[in-house]
């Protein structure tokens, strides 16, 4: 893929906002729903690519010109401490992340080379990179490398304003944990919507299943729990559908981004939400879907 090329809003003669480089392994499977993202945004312009944080490092005055430097990190240690180091002293005053895969979904317990402000997994890169989008077309200062935990969740947490759509929607989330119901139950209702909290749902061939609707009018999404994923809950998910036909599917697992993607392929899923990643998540993928 040649990221290098001229966006489609600026074929339209729109200049795009924020220039990205790319540092890494653009070309991974991975990496590619963000990389797609990242050449349609109109206002995002991916003015450089480089193999590697060394290589990149020999071009100064290309980084200098770029107002967010995106990392692709496939596995722990891909990079080393003092190029890592010398990268974050390099765009202090720009935007830096690194957007981590699945593989280095425990970095952040058992090694420190990159700060917590400026990782982010590869699942939730798109929203982040949107909300940084605001403060780069204000100058704004980023968020600093030092940034504590509460500061990072404060600034990444997406702000539903009172008059959004969300609050005219009625969801149903189901699952064998309550606790998982309990506290998805708990984010929705923040965010003003009505909802419904059930167990799995247990098929009996000899009932047929009818739509159901509630007395507020039918269910708009329904947020169903992945873990553990098997023939029980492929059968809940199918009665789910059958049950609230008009809603969007969303699915809800621990690791979204490893062998479950191929697993729930034929489920025809709208979505699927990270539970390590509730809050920011779950807002991010209700304002894509029906804001």
């Amino acid at each position: 893929m040649n990221t290098v090329a001229p966006s489609a809003a600026e074929t339209k003669g729109h200049t795009p906002l924020c220039r990205v480089a790319l540092v890494g392994p653009a070309g991974r499977r991975e990496f590619r729903e963000l990389i797609s993202w990242l050449c349609e945004h109109e206002d995002i312009r991916v003015s450089d690519e480089f193999s590697d944080i060394e290589t990149a490092l020999q071009h100064p005055d290309r980084l200098a010109e770029s107002q967010l430097t995106v990392v692709l990190q496939s596995y722990s240690d891909q990079y080393a401490a003092p190029a890592i180091d010398q990268l974050i002293g390099q765009t202090l005053f720009q935007r830096l992340l690194c957007c981590y895969g699945a593989w280095c979904e425990s970095d952040g317990r058992n090694r420190t080379l990159w700060p917590d402000a400026l990782r982010v997994p590869v699942r939730l890169a798109q929203s982040v990179i949107e909300l940084e989008l605001p403060g780069i077309g204000a100058e704004a200062d980023p968020i600093p490398p030092t940034a504590a935990r509460d500061e990072i969740f404060a600034h990444r947490l997406i702000d539903v304003p009172a008059g959004t759509r969300l609050r005219e929607l009625n969801a149903v989330i189901i699952g064998p944990d309550r606790v998982i119901r309990r506290t998805v139950n708990a984010t929705l209702k923040e965010l003003g919507m009505r909802t419904i909290s059930l167990p799995l749902i247990v098929v009996n061939p000899r009932t047929a299943i009818r739509p159901q609707e509630t007395p507020r009018g039918p269910i708009h999404m329904v947020l169903h729990d992945l873990d553990p994923y098997g023939s029980a809950i492929s059968e809940s998910l199918q009665a789910a559908r059958q049950m609230f036909p008009s809603a969007k599917i969303f699915g809800l697992a621990t690791m979204p981004d490893s062998g479950l993607t191929a697993e729930i392929d034929d489920e025809h899923l709208d979505d699927v939400v990270p539970k390590l990643d509730l809050q920011h998540g779950l807002q991010w993928k209700l304002t894509q879907h029906f804001s």
